[in-house]
């Protein structure tokens, strides 16, 4: 009877749930996608074949999104459908409790989320790299003759390093009209080291300078001493030393673009800043996307929970009453997700209850209404 009672609950949520996936897919597509696609077709020329690869490297992002609409969806009508045919009254008279008859669906939507888990984890990072490497190839420049010019870098003595270029050479390894910035925790000039060309030593993985010039200043910004090497070069010291030619032309990537884990590696080497400044900013949205990273696989068993007692009305089993509110609370869920982000990354919300937040209040609704249904 268990084993009979498992398979009805789960062939009931499978039908709507492929139908939702399928569905609320296209449409995340059509609305978030295709406009960006339609601009690199215009402004490039990337063959079809690109753009179909950019499109199947957006999938898995956006299947992390719409299968949580799609168990939502999927708890309203399956469970909607047995309270209007009288199935659920029937197996209640057989002496099993609604929790019961629910567990099936629950388990299917833990399933989902875990699947969620690791696909967020560990294919959305890497498809989300592609894709935005063939959205960026519409705009490329030349990565040989453009000059360069790097983000602050955090070094392990508590500086920062800014690097200038007038060009740098990928295949040569070279960079030629190389300054070198260095500034102190609170943002005040230590030193500058200028050098006519640079050029990358893989053995010792550390940049040589030839015809350098070092300039050291004092707290107020004056000049100190001035030291110039014409005829030797000299290789940086390894923690001194700027990334390697490959990772100094690649673009920053996206907080979308990493995993949980290199997000953490990030926030360790991203310094906090002061309130309200562009880093402290920085760093806020990265913390949220880190805890929303998690959150949002889990959105699909927070839906299970919240749709599957909601369905159990003998007036709510018609498809298009389901389908209907399936969208009314994807758009709160969705609102509540909005709202809860904006407020962490500008600071007046902790990030970790600002990605979990319409988890929170879904969860809550959800646990409020598995109780109610499993007391009548």
């Amino acid at each position: 009877m268990i084993s009979i009672l498992s398979r009805l609950v789960v062939r009931e949520m499978m039908g709507p749930f492929m139908f939702g996936l399928g569905a609320f897919t296209i449409l995340f597509f059509s609305v978030e996608t295709l406009g960006g696609v339609a601009r690199m077709v215009v402004e490039s020329k990337l063959g079809w074949h690109m753009i179909i690869v950019y499109l199947m490297n957006r999938l898995p992002q956006v299947i992390i999104f719409t299968t949580p609409m799609a168990v939502l969806l999927s708890g309203l009508m399956a469970f909607g459908r047995l309270s209007g045919d009288s199935e659920l009254t029937a197996l209640k008279a057989a002496g099993i409790s609604f929790f019961r008859i629910a567990t099936p669906g629950l388990l299917l939507c833990a399933l989902v989320s875990l699947t969620n888990v690791y696909v967020n984890e560990k294919i959305v990072p890497r498809s989300m790299k592609k894709a935005y490497d063939i959205m960026f190839e519409t705009q490329k420049r030349d990565p040989h003759v453009k000059a360069l010019l790097t983000e602050p870098r955090q070094l392990k003595n508590g500086e920062s390093q800014m690097l200038v270029c007038n060009s740098v050479d990928i295949q040569k390894q070279e960079m030629d009209g190389v300054i070198l910035s260095y500034f102190s925790a609170d943002k005040r000039r230590l030193r500058e080291v200028y050098a006519q060309k640079a050029r990358w030593d893989s053995t010792r993985r550390v940049w040589v300078l030839e015809q350098m010039m070092t300039q050291l200043f004092d707290k107020d910004g004056n000049m100190t001493q001035e030291v110039k090497s014409a005829e030797t070069a000299t290789a940086m010291d390894p923690s001194d030393s700027p990334d390697d030619p490959d990772t100094l032309v690649r673009r920053e990537y996206r907080p979308e673009e990493l995993s949980r884990a290199e997000l953490h590696d990030r926030l360790e080497m991203l310094p906090a800043g002061q309130p309200g400044t562009k880093q402290a900013k920085k760093r806020l949205s990265y913390e949220v996307m880190f805890h929303q990273k998690l959150a949002l696989p889990w959105t699909s068993l927070i839906f299970g929970a919240f749709a599957i007692p909601l369905g159990v009305r003998p007036q709510r089993s018609s498809r298009s009453i389901g389908l209907g509110l399936s969208l009314l609370f994807i758009l709160v869920y969705y609102v509540l997700m909005t709202i809860g982000v904006i407020f962490g990354e500008s600071g007046q919300l902790d990030p970790m209850l600002a990605a979990w937040l319409p988890n929170l209040i879904f969860g809550s609704v959800g646990l409020v209404l598995l109780l109610d249904a499993t007391r009548k």
